[in-house]
């Protein structure tokens, strides 16, 4: 903690070593969370440019992160990935495709399987509200603690629970039906 209170506080004094440590540590993890969002490589890489551009920009109004860096961090790209998502309303894009890889697996029976769920599931995360949808790659995707989803989200830990909950059980259902549909075509 007091090595991130260090870095803070050298970032803020604009130190091009601690602003490069800062970007090394974070825009692989935020880059991986905007392209789950988005499910597009270059879209995902200028919204994560978009974050540190805002991050520098946060510098500047004296608007640096106090102290939880990754969960400042999450909430500019959250409020990023809002934005472009309310920019490309009129263009409806498919969220989060291809956004699970593949293991190394080598047998090709266990690739389709894997593809077929992989495909399935980001299908289901799509049908989530938005912000079930977020609650949900946060956490699991991300690995991020309820408490912290909530910070980025700015909503209680109570409500990132119940988001949460919600989700999975609108998961569950979906899951139930397709597996209904698979043996009604059987």
């Amino acid at each position: 903690m007091t090595d991130q209170i260090s870095l803070l506080e050298q970032a803020r004094k604009r130190d091009p070593t601690a602003l490069a440590q800062i970007y090394d540590t974070y825009a692989t993890k935020i880059y991986a969370y905007i392209y789950r969002h988005v499910g597009d490589a270059h879209r995902a890489e200028d919204l994560t440019s978009a974050v540190f551009l805002k991050m520098l920009e946060a510098l500047d109004k004296n608007k640096f992160a106090r102290d939880a860096l990754q969960s400042w961090l999450y909430r500019i790209a959250h409020n990023i990935i809002v934005d472009d998502v309310r920019k490309r309303q009129r263009r409806p894009t498919s969220a989060l495709h291809d956004g699970l890889a593949l293991p190394p697996e080598s047998t090709p029976d266990y690739m389709v399987t894997q593809r077929l769920q992989s495909e399935e599931l980001l299908q289901a995360i799509n049908q989530l509200t938005e912000d079930q949808r977020t609650v949900i790659i946060l956490r699991f995707g991300e690995g991020l603690t309820a408490p912290q989803v909530a910070n980025i989200l700015d909503k209680t830990e109570e409500a990132v629970r119940a988001l949460q909950r919600r989700g999975l059980a609108n998961l569950r259902k979906q899951y139930a039906q397709n597996d209904r549909g698979r043996r009604e075509e059987e």
